[in-house]
């Protein structure tokens, strides 16, 4: 898919000012296409097929005498693995291989400017081939295809298997520091790259340097930059190759699926180059890098407003967040990008101004907002909230008490705690006191850069000595044009279906579509599936190219709800215009308040609310996530997490 935010990296736009200052003064370009081959010695070839056919899914299509393999990247590039290497032996590179579209000129060319180059020659492969040795002591060789060659031979073979990439990018090579004016010196202006990028994490420190190469791939060449002796970990991940992906993440669950072992945390991260990246070891220690070479922004947070309200917002160029001081809210998620169709919020934001529930005055608001128990979430209630002590309007005394619907949570002010910028992303801590129900409640909302999904964690603490029953709902609320009867579509992880106030459904409740029946309300609850580690739910509309989904712990949220109003609700400040839909999860089947969700004490074999501890503190955590979706979008069979990262499985 194009993102038109995006932006990947322009090789002959990076170079232009190089190429521009140098024109003057450069030699003729050599007629160098590209990388054509970077060869490893193994212990085991066994173990290295096993690594390369099967993690990498680069298939073997060629042994040599003596067993050095070819493994296919594509029709011009591959991977040589040749048997010998000791235990003991600490460099595993034999080789790097330029592909030249004319040998016999190249040699000359490579003369003219002092090199010696050997006689091109017919290699094992039938291939033209001559080599030299570079400064820092790599054997370069230079490999002219020829018809009837072994590469020649598999050409436009051996494609259809899944891999890992197409393209071979780059290849490291080991330069002592006092050695670097040398080498730069022969690949830069003998063999004719374009020196581009440089990392110095500290002035002074130069740890790499990078050269493109001649030809229309734009490979490149890494200088890898040391000082004194290395270790044998050290020159294999030097030593390294680098695959260039569209999407790591896909790479990433690539690799996992084809069987390679990574720790239970590990997962892409934004390097130095502020590229997406992870890095795999053979089965000798080489270190294969994978890059996706789209430039991701840096990640914000700053104090602004939202639909007129106090919020932070975080936002990392790909998407944005808006969290409301008042009552904590999640009030808009959204994509940046430049269609319409993309961009919007899908979370609902009222057609009636609202205000700073914790600023309610009754003589002054009552007359906008109402004056059920009701009107101080009304005054400022959009997006997500938390329903927290309770869930569902108040009893007579809680009322009489000034408590209102959903609790104390979504009406006080919360104020930001600490905030974190870095190269990983921004996350914002923020919470509030509930002085009326003596509770505390916290989140953490982490916004990574790169990424279209937001991390949220969530802390209740209970600020009395003594047990107390709960209900603990999230209450994501999604408005128009998202939000649209009859036409917005729910997936879900629930099970069996309840209708509010009843015993389970006799039939199955036609949930998918928003009903379309107008001025009419209705409210399902589901039982989250207790097959499942972690539950789930995605909305998408199909007018629109968004989908917007949640994944969460099965732990604590035993129960997942939709609730649907479409012009049904008269009173104040509703006024019979409101259009949304609702979807909750948590603790509790039904909105009826925390007394009878106690007396209820469970349904369909899961308990209608939890207990906390005197004293105690309770932990939850979702993630929020959007996607880009086709026109002809079917829905929703499947999301699950690989590593912190949703993943979609279509219908």
């Amino acid at each position: 898919m194009v993102r038109s935010r995006r932006s990947r990296l322009c090789w002959p736009a990076i170079t232009s000012l190089f190429l521009l200052a140098r024109a003057a003064s450069v030699a003729p370009q050599l007629p160098i296409a590209g990388i054509a081959r970077v060869g490893y010695r193994v212990t085991d070839p066994a173990k290295a097929q096993v690594f390369y056919s099967g993690v990498l899914g680069l298939p073997r299509v060629f042994e040599a005498p003596g067993g050095a393999a070819l493994y296919k990247v594509s029709d011009r590039q591959y991977i040589e693995i040749a048997p010998g290497l000791n235990a003991q032996e600490n460099v595993r590179l034999t080789h790097i291989a330029l592909e030249t579209t004319d040998i016999r000129l190249l040699r000359a060319m490579l003369r003219a400017r002092g090199l010696s180059a050997s006689v091109p020659t017919k290699d094992a492969r039938g291939d033209l081939a001559m080599s030299l040795q570079a400064p820092e002591g790599t054997r370069i060789e230079f490999v002219e295809y020829r018809d009837g060659s072994i590469e020649g031979e598999a050409r436009g073979k051996f494609l259809d298997a899944p891999r890992i990439s197409g393209h071979l990018q780059h290849a490291g090579v080991i330069v002592g520091r006092e050695q670097l004016e040398a080498v730069l010196h022969f690949y830069r202006d003998v063999i004719g790259c374009t020196e581009f990028w440089r990392y110095e994490p500290t002035p002074g420190d130069l740890r790499l340097v990078k050269l493109m190469l001649p030809g229309a791939r734009h490979d490149i060449i890494e200088l890898m930059i040391h000082s004194g002796t290395l270790d044998r970990g050290s020159i294999g991940a030097m030593q390294h190759i680098n695959f260039e992906v569209t999407d790591i993440h896909a790479a990433h669950r690539f690799v996992l699926a084809n069987g390679a072992v990574l720790p239970a945390d590990f997962r892409p991260s934004v390097n130095a180059e502020d590229i997406w990246a992870f890095n795999l070891s053979d089965p000798d220690g080489t270190r294969i890098e994978v890059q996706d070479l789209t430039k991701i922004p840096n990640a914000s947070i700053h104090q602004g407003t939202f639909s007129g309200r106090q919020a932070w917002v975080l936002a990392n160029g790909w998407m944005q967040v808006s969290l409301l001081a008042g009552g904590g809210h999640i009030a808009e998620i959204r994509l940046l990008l430049d269609d319409p169709k993309k961009n919007l919020n899908p979370m609902r934001v009222p057609h009636y101004p609202t205000i700073e529930p914790y600023a309610y005055d009754e003589a002054r608001d009552d007359k906008v907002y109402g004056v059920t128990p009701h009107r101080w979430l009304s005054s400022g209630y959009m997006g997500h909230l938390l329903c927290f002590p309770i869930y569902g309007p108040p009893s007579a005394d809680e009322a009489r008490a000034g408590l209102g619907n959903h609790g104390e949570a979504a009406i006080v002010r919360w104020r930001e705690m600490k905030e974190e910028v870095n190269g990983d992303g921004v996350t914002l801590w923020y919470g509030a006191d509930l002085p009326k129900t003596q509770y505390r409640v916290e989140r953490a909302v982490t916004l990574p850069r790169g990424m279209r999904t937001v991390y949220v964690q969530e802390w209740v603490e209970n600020l009395a000595p003594f047990d107390r029953p709960i209900n603990w709902m999230e209450h994501a609320t999604f408005g128009p044009p998202f939000a649209e009867p009859g036409k917005t579509v729910l997936d879900s992880s629930g099970t069996v279906v309840a209708r509010e106030g009843n015993s389970p459904a006799n039939a199955p409740a036609a949930l998918r579509v928003f009903q379309p029946t107008p001025n009419f309300g209705s409210y399902y609850a589901m039982r989250a599936d207790p097959a499942r580690k972690e539950q789930f739910f995605a909305l998408y509309h199909p007018d629109y190219r968004v989908l917007a989904g949640y994944v969460f712990p099965s732990e604590g949220n035993d129960w997942i709800a939709d609730w649907q109003e479409n012009h049904s609700i008269t009173e104040l400040p509703w006024n019979g215009q409101v259009i949304a839909r609702g979807i909750e999860f948590g603790s509790s089947p039904f909105a009826e308040g925390l007394r009878a969700s106690v007396e209820r004490g469970s349904l369909l074999g899961a308990p209608a609310y939890r207990w906390i501890g005197g004293h105690q503190r309770l932990k939850t955590e979702f993630t929020i996530f959007l996607e880009e979706i086709p026109q002809d979008y079917r829905g929703v069979g499947n999301v699950r997490t690989e590593h912190g990262i949703p993943v979609v499985t279509p219908r």
